[in-house]
């Protein structure tokens, strides 16, 4: 599907945000992000609002799971965005997929399809996602964005620009510990809004849609 006039005319400005402090141990506070911000009209939204239209379904993996038995108690300093690289499996399959223990290791906080988003462990408990127990793992809360082929993009970036403006909200994340998950490893991820394997004007898109929506929220306190 082509997407280029879904992207076409994002000029980009120079946006000041404020940055949550890490420790000297921790990686490096990420870049500012250049985005345009959306000139819509604010909506003022609850958190319950918020959270209704995103469809946040609990499905915790059991905790006798090889990952789960391995996490941490933690309290969310970023917020990693990833993409699946599964163009047949929705939310719910990868939830299944998870429930069952076969994905050993690997475990993450959240995944969206047009549908809903599933929680898959608490976001106040490590995840094994990012940057193999480094500061990505233990200090932020995974989003994996589904890339299955019968779903519409537009609306998994936006149910996901939700769900981060909801967590921003919750935790006092800063816009600017929204990062991809190329922040910790360098991976071309997600690809969908990388640009060239980096991120870009699309990367910027997806930011811009995130602060619209913390900012309803902000609106709506």
């Amino acid at each position: 599907m082509e997407y280029r006039s879904f992207w076409t005319g994002l000029l980009t400005v120079f946006a000041a945000l404020t940055f949550a402090g890490c420790s000297q141990n921790d990686k490096m506070r990420p870049p500012a992000i250049s985005f345009k911000p959306q000139n819509a009209p604010v909506v003022p939204r609850s958190m319950n609002q918020m959270s209704r239209e995103v469809g946040i379904r609990v499905s915790y993996m059991p905790k006798s799971t090889y990952a789960r038995k391995r996490a941490s108690s933690m309290t969310p300093r970023f917020i990693t965005i990833h993409s699946t690289a599964n163009p047949k499996g929705d939310a719910n399959a990868h939830s299944r997929y998870l429930n069952s223990g076969k994905s050993r290791s690997l475990n993450w906080h959240f995944t969206v399809d047009q549908f809903g988003a599933y929680q898959h462990i608490p976001t106040t408990e490590t995840g094994h996602h990012a940057d193999h127990s480094g500061p990505g793992d233990k200090y932020s809360v995974a989003i994996e964005m589904c890339e299955c082929t019968t779903h519409n993009p537009a609306i998994i970036y936006n149910k996901t620009a939700k769900l981060t403006a909801l967590l921003m909200q919750r935790y006092g994340v800063p816009l600017r510990n929204v990062v991809p998950h190329n922040y910790w490893s360098g991976k071309n991820c997600p690809a969908p809004l990388m640009t060239n394997g980096r991120p870009g004007y699309k990367w910027s898109w997806f930011i811009s849609r995130v602060d619209y929506y913390y900012r309803c929220l902000q609106a709506g306190k």
